[in-house]
């Protein structure tokens, strides 16, 4: 089995957001065969991040991207251009762009999301916060 962390989730695991997860979404991610974070995150942690609405404290995005890999064995998954298209052919229920690519990688590969975005679940995909 496999997940994959919103980009909240990615914060929430690596300490950085005010909401933590859950010790039975932390079970859970002990034992998934593979836990995926979507290449979009760390573009949108790093936009975000230039614009000064995400403080990361001592952290620079690449250094808070590359020791969450590290510590947490996170295997990065790339946005194709299939992807990219899934994404646009999304019904609007979501309007944050890097969610729906989030969202068509979890429809494309049947894996659930580790999110507290409630919109999610309107695309019909298992989600876990």
């Amino acid at each position: 089995m496999a997940v994959i962390l919103d980009t909240c989730g990615l914060l929430s695991l690596s300490g950085v957001a005010s909401r933590m997860l859950t010790e039975s979404t932390l079970a859970r991610l002990r034992i998934e065969d593979e836990v995926y974070v979507s290449a979009i995150s760390l573009f949108e942690i790093a936009i975000k991040h230039k614009k000064g609405a995400m403080p990361l404290g001592v952290y620079s995005p690449n250094t808070l991207w590359e020791a969450a890999l590290l510590q947490y064995a996170l295997t990065v998954l790339p946005v194709t251009d299939k992807i990219f298209l899934a994404a646009v052919e999304l019904p609007d229920h979501h309007r944050d762009p890097s969610d729906r690519i989030i969202i068509a990688q979890s429809i494309a590969h049947k894996i659930d999301v580790v999110t507290y975005d409630e919109m999610f679940a309107q695309y019909g995909i298992s989600t876990i916060s």
